[in-house]
C-alpha cells in the first residue's frame, strides 16, 4: 500500500533577503537546514511542505534559523493547518480532534499553546470596567482554580491555581 502523502517542495527567490528572527538584522546565508510541515490535506491525502529554510549567524544571537511565512518558529504545522485545529477544538474534544486529525496529545497541546500566546499577544493591555472573580473546585480533592474575567467583555483575563 502506498503512503496517502503529498510532498509539496518550496523554494526561495534568488536574492531573498535574510534576517535574523530574533532583532530583524539583514545577514548572509550560514547554511540551511530541511523542514517539513503538516499542511491542510489534499483530497484526504496528508499534504507536508519542505523546504531547505536558510539560517544565519547573527553576531549578536549565533546561528538562527529565519523566519518562514507559513509557520511559527519551531512548530511542525502550518498556520493554516493549526488554525483549522483550533476551529476543530472549539467544536469537539481533544480526543475527538486527536482522532480527526491524526494528532498527538501532545501535538494538539502545542497548536493550542501558540494559539493562546498570539492571542494575548493580540490584547494587549486592557482596562476592564467591571472585574469578576470566581474560585471554582475542580477534582475531588477541593483543588481550586481562581478566574478572573472582564465582565463586560465576557473575557478571561487570568486563570490561576490555588
Amino acid at each position: 500500500m502506498t503512503k496517502k502523502e503529498i510532498v509539496v517542495q518550496v523554494e526561495r527567490k534568488p536574492g531573498e533577503k535574510l534576517c535574523c528572527r530574533t532583532c530583524g538584522k539583514e545577514l548572509s546565508g550560514y547554511d540551511t537546514r530541511r523542514r517539513r510541515w503538516r499542511h491542510l490535506d489534499t483530497c484526504q491525502y496528508k499534504t507536508i511542505l519542505e523546504a531547505n529554510v536558510p539560517r544565519v549567524k547573527c553576531p549578536e544571537h549565533g546561528v538562527v534559523t529565519t523566519l518562514v511565512p507559513w509557520a511559527e518558529p519551531n512548530s511542525g504545522f502550518t498556520a493554516m493547518f493549526e488554525a483549522l485545529v483550533i476551529d476543530w477544538l472549539k467544536e469537539a474534544s481533544t480526543s475527538a480532534v486527536s482522532r480527526l486529525m491524526g494528532l498527538s496529545w501532545n501535538a494538539i497541546d502545542g497548536i493550542m499553546q501558540r494559539a493562546v500566546k498570539r492571542g494575548l499577544a493580540r490584547r494587549g493591555q486592557m482596562c476592564a470596567r467591571r472585574l469578576g472573580v470566581d474560585e471554582t473546585a475542580f477534582k475531588k480533592r477541593h483543588d481550586y482554580v481562581t478566574i478572573v474575567s472582564d465582565q463586560s467583555a465576557g473575557m478571561v483575563l487570568h486563570v490561576g491555581l490555588d
